[in-house]
C-alpha cells in the first residue's frame, strides 16, 4: 500500500497498487524441455512419445499449441508452440509424422514459433552435438539438425520411414 494525503477528506489514506497486466505474457521463466533419444524410444520431459503422433498426445506433452495456422494452397495447418519454440506441419492432426524445434527463427523456416527453442536434446544421455552420428536408420525415430550458412537453425525429430 502507498499512503497519500487526502485534501478532501484531509487525512492520510492508502491506495493499494494492482497489476492487472495479463500473467501469461510477463516476461519470466520458461518451462524447460528435455528431449532424450536412447536408441528405442524418445521421450520428453519424461514421458514417452511414438511417432507418428497426433495432437491430443503433444497437447497433453506440450500444451496446447499457442497458434494453428492454415499453408496457403496446401490441406496441411501449422502447429506452433511459441514460448518452446516448436513447429509442427501435418494435413491431419491424427497422423504427426515430425517436430521441428526452431533454434534460430531468425532464417525464415516459413510459419515459425516466436520464440527459439531452449530446451535440451540428448542423444544416449549425452548432448545432440556429441552423439548425433550415433543416430542411424536402425533407430524407430530420425533426428536431424538443419544447417543454414553454416549454423544449426532447427532440428527435425520425427518418424523413420525405414524403422
Amino acid at each position: 500500500m502507498i499512503p497519500y494525503y487526502s485534501q478532501k477528506n484531509n487525512i492520510l489514506q492508502h491506495m493499494g497498487i494492482f497489476d492487472f497486466r495479463d500473467v501469461s505474457k510477463r516476461k519470466g521463466n520458461k518451462e524447460e524441455l528435455t528431449i532424450a533419444c536412447t536408441p528405442n524410444q524418445i521421450t520428453i520431459n519424461g514421458t514417452s512419445i511414438n511417432f507418428p503422433t497426433n495432437y491430443s498426445t503433444l497437447k497433453t506433452i506440450l500444451g496446447d499449441a499457442s497458434r494453428i495456422e492454415p499453408i496457403k494452397q496446401t490441406k496441411n495447418n501449422v502447429y506452433l508452440w511459441d514460448s518452446l519454440g516448436i513447429y509442427c506441419s501435418t494435413a491431419d492432426p491424427e497422423k504427426m509424422l515430425m517436430l521441428l524445434l526452431v533454434v534460430d527463427n531468425r532464417y525464415g523456416l516459413g510459419h515459425q514459433p516466436l520464440h527459439n527453442f531452449t530446451g535440451e536434446v540428448l542423444i544416449d544421455q549425452e548432448p545432440m552435438e556429441k552423439t548425433i552420428e550415433n543416430v542411424g536408420l536402425d533407430r524407430p525415430y530420425m533426428i536431424r539438425s538443419i544447417i543454414k550458412e553454416d549454423k544449426q537453425v532447427a532440428i527435425a525429430l520425427g518418424w523413420n520411414p525405414s524403422a
